[in-house]
């Protein structure tokens, strides 16, 4: 999966691009807890590309952290979320 840290409005938080079904209510939590061990102490944002604009999903409200996000500025890396994270606690960036 593609992720990045970014800072949005003062506050660090974590972007992961996934597919459109993972932004959803019935996928989107445990897709959230899988990911969690890579991104310690850091709010994960799951966006969507869609052909009209984007989806998202987190536990924090999205819509208006999405609109100040510039996607197409962003540094993604590549992260395998089914191997083991650091015990370091260092982001993959």
């Amino acid at each position: 999966m593609k992720s990045a840290c970014i800072n949005v409005g003062g506050s660090m938080l974590a972007i992961v691009l996934v597919d459109s079904a993972d932004t959803l209510p019935e996928r989107g939590p445990a897709l959230l807890v899988r990911l969690q061990p890579h991104f310690p102490a850091l709010p994960i944002m799951l966006v969507s590309i869609e052909d009209n604009g984007f989806r998202a999903f987190a536990t924090f409200q999205t819509s208006e952290l999405l609109a100040l996000v510039q996607l197409e500025h962003v540094a993604f890396v590549e992260i395998d979320i089914d191997a083991a994270s650091s015990d370091a606690g260092e982001l993959p960036f």
